[in-house]
């Protein structure tokens, strides 16, 4: 049995990880604009609009574009790309939400800018949290169609426009406050464009694709993945608050040079997480461990080199000359790293917890580790900077604990089997980007 939804591993696996890898690449690219060219209290001010962005996207991801790409895995391979253009139209309504998370943001941060640095932050990350989960539901149409190097080169396009995006609001020298923002919405409307014109043809849908139906489905994913996005909202603006907003913006330095480690998570998992759903759909321990013990493996050798290489404010650190901020705060940069590899090991866990259909479980565990960062962040008053990595660290050490605990009880009942005939489990292909973990 193939272990992808209907098409090749073989032929997929280098455009997955490629798809990940220039994907996450773009974030990286707007974040290490921002590291550099805003000064640390005004870098603090972009954090809090950032979680601000990962909470507003949640919503359009998690009521429409999930459960529609769960309805296009059931159908067969060439009928599924056509529903993309429907979905994304779905999608945007839903997406206006983020002006909620947007206000929150200016609300949390308004003593900290000017009046017109806020409207430049409020009005592009509305324009960019509108379009990115556009961009990335188109993307995983693209895989679970079997098109999976369009996906790659849609993501393409998204990291060629951070990059033209950034040069060119640069070039024409408006405003630091309008960059990073502005340069991401207009990536993502470039990656729309392109994954849209690459996702013409194949057949008429089996079924119209309805929005009652959608909502219906994703209801309880939404509030799994808004959950720890607030999260991280309360924690920002905790920091930025008992601490003050350079100190947040040290951290969020920190975070930009740290995310090689979670692009890394993020890529594995885009590739190794259907094998996990698929695993625990047919409640396979042994599989799932092997699944997991690769990522682990993967993951901490690569962040035993990383912290070698950018743990520290040593010459041969590339990140310490691009993000200098990032090593402002002795030890910062390190512990974050290790915070984003622990989150990067328990994606694997979590596909389980998906393909065994958990929803309900994951929603508490996500809800319960949430409220464990922000008892963290309290500390800020003391811990300062270090209250972010300490935040996210503990976060996923619940995630990892309670992960496994709730998978117990799946593996207790012996492997299914199916006729190579039978349906494919409904999460399988589905590997959610991660913004923070």
């Amino acid at each position: 049995m193939e272990d992808t939804i209907g098409v090749s591993l073989r032929k997929n696996l280098p455009a997955g990880i490629l798809d990940a890898a220039l994907n996450s690449l773009g974030s990286f690219v707007v974040g290490l604009a921002a590291a550099r060219i805003l000064e640390p209290a005004l870098l603090g001010v972009f954090a809090v609009f950032f979680t601000a962005h990962s909470l507003g996207h949640t919503v359009p991801t998690y009521l429409i574009y999930v459960p529609a790409e769960v309805q296009a895995v059931s159908w067969p391979v060439e009928h599924r790309i056509r529903v993309v253009y429907r979905s994304t139209w779905l999608g945007m309504g839903p997406s206006l939400i983020a002006g909620i998370a947007i206000l929150l943001a200016i609300l949390v941060v308004r003593s900290q800018a000017s009046a017109s640095e806020l409207a430049a932050f409020g009005w592009t990350t509305a324009a960019a949290t509108i379009l990115a989960p556009a961009q990335a539901h188109v993307r995983r149409m693209q895989h679970i169609a079997g098109l999976s190097w369009r996906a790659a080169v849609t993501s393409g396009m998204q990291l060629v426009g951070a990059g033209a995006g950034v040069a060119l609001l640069l070039g024409v020298d408006v405003p630091v406050a309008w960059v990073p923002f502005g340069a991401l919405a207009l990536a993502n409307a470039v990656s729309i464009g392109v994954g849209l014109f690459l996702s013409r043809g194949g057949r008429p849908t089996p079924d119209r694709l309805r929005l009652s139906q959608v909502v219906k489905a994703g209801r309880w994913l939404v509030v799994s993945g808004v959950v720890p996005a607030a999260a991280l909202f309360v924690v920002a603006s905790l920091i930025s608050h008992l601490a003050s907003a350079e100190q947040l913006g040290f951290a969020e330095a920190a975070r930009v040079a740290a995310q090689p480690v979670l692009v890394l998570g993020v890529g594995l998992n885009a590739v190794l997480g259907p094998r996990s759903m698929e695993a625990a759909h047919r409640h396979d321990r042994r599989a799932a461990r092997r699944m997991e013990l690769l990522t682990t493996g993967i993951v901490l050798a690569a962040t035993a080199g990383y912290l070698l290489l950018a743990g520290g404010a040593w010459g041969w650190n590339p990140l310490y000359h691009l993000v200098p901020k990032a090593y402002e705060v002795g030890g910062l940069a390190a512990l974050m790293i290790v915070a984003h590899a622990l989150g990067s090991i328990v994606l694997a866990p979590r596909s389980e917890l998906l393909g065994g259909r958990m929803e309900k479980k994951l929603t508490l565990i996500e809800t319960l580790s949430s409220l464990a960062s922000i008892i963290v962040a309290c500390t800020a008053g003391v811990s300062l900077a270090f209250a972010r990595p300490w935040s996210l660290l503990s976060q996923n050490l619940w995630r990892a604990i309670h992960y496994r605990r709730a998978l117990l009880p799946l593996y207790r009942t012996a492997p299914a089997t199916e006729a190579p005939g039978d349906e494919a489990p409904p999460w399988e292909g589905l590997v959610l980007d991660g913004k923070d973990s």
